[in-house]
């Protein structure tokens, strides 16, 4: 019985050192990650990185990454909390195992790459940077149409219209088109006005944050944000 006893106590304290080593080891990539994320995609701040997958030492000897979480707040860095949240989920990532626990990882060759970007209403006007136009939210049962109001002049006079845009993507840029105005107070909008609205009211906000190959597949716009979705194939991550 003591022997057994022994035995099992032998067991578990070998076993809290391998899950220390492990867990350790998973801290020292992720940091090589977040190191070389940050470098490649030029953000303000180290993104938190999560090794996913059990037991990590496996991976490790064989420099081969299943899946890896990547999460960064605040891409626009407009030093507001929370902010634009990136995720990245990188598939089937390659580093070898003296180079992740050396700290000398340069490169990194991955496969596959999803992800989004939730990006609020107040910071995409904040990255708009046009005066007067100001987004107010979405339009309800449509998921890619936002609303808000332009203050534009013509001659001596300042009018305020309801503008209602389409948000699409071009490249890496999130552009939202007026498709319908509105005078705030009811009356017609005249065609000085509407000239005017159509000319600055355009929306083209370059996504930062994104490693270079990363790209725009989609955009949603649900009740806060604007939710963009992320993907690539066969890249490599630089730092």
């Amino acid at each position: 019985m003591r022997r057994t006893t022994r035995l099992v106590v032998v067991i578990v304290i070998l076993g809290g050192l391998l899950y220390a080593g492990d867990r350790e080891a998973a801290r020292l990539a992720a940091d090589q990650i977040a190191s070389a994320v940050r470098s490649d995609a030029h953000l303000a701040q180290r993104p938190k990185v999560s090794v996913k997958g059990f037991p990590f030492l496996t991976q490790v000897v064989t420099g081969h990454y299943g899946h890896i979480e990547v999460v960064a707040d605040d891409v626009f860095q407009l030093g507001v909390t929370g902010g634009a949240v990136l995720r990245l989920d990188f598939f089937d990532l390659r580093i070898s195992a003296s180079k992740a626990l050396s700290g000398h990882v340069k490169t990194a060759p991955v496969k596959r790459v999803t992800g989004s970007v939730a990006v609020p209403f107040a910071d995409l006007q904040a990255a708009a940077r046009i005066s007067g136009l100001s987004i107010t939210g979405a339009v309800p049962g449509q998921p890619d149409e936002l609303a808000g109001t332009d203050v534009v002049t013509v001659g001596p006079t300042s009018s305020t219209v309801r503008v209602t845009g389409r948000v699409t993507f071009l490249g890496n840029s999130i552009v939202v088109r007026p498709i319908a105005l509105a005078m705030a107070n009811g009356s017609p909008v005249p065609s000085a006005v509407r000239t005017q609205v159509l000319a600055q009211a355009v929306v083209s906000v370059r996504l930062p944050g994104l490693p270079p190959g990363v790209e725009i597949t989609g955009v949603n716009v649900t009740s806060d944000d604007v939710v963009v979705t992320l993907g690539a194939s066969n890249l490599v991550l630089a730092r």
